[in-house]
């Protein structure tokens, strides 16, 4: 991702926002990026130059605008790490397995230290510890902004910019209670910019988004953020994508923060599968009016956890199913019990499900069989349901602690 030039022009953006003093509002995608907003108090001159810190290290410079003060330019600043070079020109001790020698540094070749003492020049190649005068931090300007001012005096600058080093991802914990599933979906945002957001009003957009090479003029006519209802964060449409904008004022300092952002309950049904494994145990719901992000889901049951999944995002409406693992009373086998070969590439197979419950009361199963080539069932002993060009579903009724077979015969070709 490009940083700019040395030297780029900003645009001047017509931002409002009710945002004040101090605080912050972010937009946080889960591909890493985010909009920040934020206001900063400044004293400024007619003309002058502004050095700007406490920015994210993967600041996008090329985005910055700027709302009070006309913007000239700008100059991002490459960040400068300490060394050696820092003590030169100081006075410093340096222990070596001589002694300890005590003097002005003043070059630091390749082969070692170069002292000037009271002695003399002494060249240290190899040294034990260096001590030198107390620790200077070094300046943490990141960029110098050039503007020019209307009227000098105290000001608050609003400062708007994508950056990357925020990201966010959702995990959901689901009680399932027979013909209902309780969802909490609770978000996970990681701060690895270097510095902390406090009192941050936020928005999590839900959608895939592609990430900025360079800005186009739409990110000009984006709107200010608002704050949902406090305790709800209720998801709205925006362009293409979802937004949930979190209720209340967070602190999102470097690290962890987990937040509650999804709350539904669903109608949803415990059902059983088998497709020649393992008979499968499954929950099968409907979003309803709700919007899921993508992320995993964790699902609980009479106090218990009962198995987990992921689903992909789900719109209002859309009918999902969670694998939460294998049913523990419940085998089936499959046996071919006929095959027959027709003609040069035309076959015709019989095949038989078994299905054996050892549970109390009745279960019924869908059976997935997938089948070969171009095919056509000749005959079945229970109705059948085709899901796809190589997929039919039967549904078995097993009563309590018996079992219950299926017959179908197949013919197909390639």
């Amino acid at each position: 991702m490009p940083k700019g030039e040395a030297m780029c022009l900003l645009l001047l953006l017509g931002i409002v926002s009710s945002l004040a003093f101090g605080q912050t509002q972010v937009v946080l995608y889960s591909s890493g990026l985010a909009l920040v907003e934020q206001v900063q108090a400044f004293s400024v001159a007619e003309r002058g130059i502004l050095e700007l810190s406490g920015f994210p290290a993967d600041t996008l410079w090329e985005t910055l605008s700027v709302e009070g003060v006309e913007v000239l330019g700008l100059q991002p600043l490459s960040p400068k790490k300490w060394d050696l070079s820092e003590l030169v020109g100081k006075e410093v001790t340096v222990q070596t397995v001589a002694g300890a020698f005590r003097g002005i540094l003043r070059e630091l070749p390749s082969e070692g230290l170069v002292l000037e003492t009271e002695e003399g020049e002494v060249v240290i190649r190899d040294y034990i510890w260096l001590r030198g005068p107390a620790y200077q931090p070094l300046p943490k300007t990141q960029a110098l902004l050039h503007y020019r001012a209307e009227q000098p005096g105290e000001k608050a600058l609003r400062f708007r910019y994508l950056t990357f080093g925020l990201t966010w991802e959702i995990a959901y914990d689901a009680d399932f209670q027979g013909d209902t599933l309780k969802i909490l979906g609770k978000a996970s945002i990681q701060n690895d910019t270097g510095v902390d957001f406090p009192e941050t009003s936020g928005t999590i957009v839900a959608g895939e988004i592609r990430k900025p090479r360079k800005i186009p003029p739409r990110w000009a006519s984006l709107g200010p953020v608002p704050l949902g209802v406090k305790g709800e964060a209720i998801p709205l449409e925006t362009f293409e994508y979802y937004r949930y904008d979190l209720p209340g004022a967070w602190d999102l300092p470097r690290g962890e923060v987990i937040i509650p952002l999804v709350q539904a309950e669903v109608p949803a049904a415990k059902l059983y599968r088998f497709s020649g494994g393992p008979v499968e145990v499954r929950v099968r719901f409907n979003t309803g009016e709700t919007v899921l992000p993508s992320g995993e889901v964790r699902v609980y049951a009479s106090g218990i956890f009962v198995g987990a999944d992921t689903i992909p995002y789900l719109p209002k409406g859309k009918g999902a199913e969670l694998l939460l693992g294998a049913a523990f009373d419940l085998q089936g086998t499959r046996t071919q019990i006929k095959r027959e070969r027709i003609a040069e590439n035309l076959f015709r197979e019989t095949w038989r499900i078994t299905l054996r419950s050892s549970k109390d009361e009745a279960a019924e199963v869908e059976v997935i069989e997938t089948l070969s080539g171009y095919w056509r069932i000749l005959s079945s002993s229970l109705p059948y349901e085709i899901l796809d060009a190589q997929r039919v579903k039967f549904v078995a009724s097993v009563a309590p602690r018996s079992e219950t077979s299926l017959e179908y015969t197949v013919e197909w070709h390639y």
